[in-house]
């Protein structure tokens, strides 16, 4: 399914293509994105399968939130998604989110269900090449780690 190219709208904390007075033409990412005033992050839920085409997606409507807030801390719950990304693609993506809109300097802490290799090797591709990522199992430690 092809995404509409119109700006998110926030809908019951869920990211929204369409025109917002028209439920028919709304198409609902595998994703949601809320900005959290009272921490001052970036919440993102994924409940589908995670691998570079839905990063890229959700890479682009990240930058939209982070350059609309000025916010850099994001806390990404990757605990309902089911990680399908292959040693290439993993490869690929700090260059795409990089191009995307999140840059660097942006803090990142991405809260895993269970210990799997694949995210841990994730995370090191991540680091290095210069991001702010850590991989966490507790929502607390993650939350702690970002806000400090």
């Amino acid at each position: 399914m092809m995404k509409p190219s119109l700006q998110p709208t926030c809908l019951y904390n869920e990211i929204v293509f369409g025109q917002e007075n028209d439920p028919q033409s709304w198409c609902i990412m595998p994703y949601k994105i809320v900005y959290v005033k009272e921490g001052d992050y970036i919440l993102i839920r994924v409940e589908s399968d995670f691998g570079l085409p839905i990063l890229k997606d959700m890479a682009e409507d990240v930058a939209s939130v982070i350059e609309q807030h000025g916010c850099n801390r994001i806390l990404n719950d990757m605990r309902q998604a089911k990680f399908i990304a292959g040693t290439i693609d993993i490869y690929n993506m700090p260059k795409t989110a990089r191009t995307s809109g999140i840059g660097m300097h942006c803090k990142r802490a991405l809260v895993i269900s269970e210990q799997s290799s694949d995210y841990y090797f994730l995370e090191t591709v991540f680091l290095n090449q210069g991001h702010n990522v850590k991989i966490f199992i507790d929502i607390e430690e993650a939350m702690s780690w970002l806000l400090d």
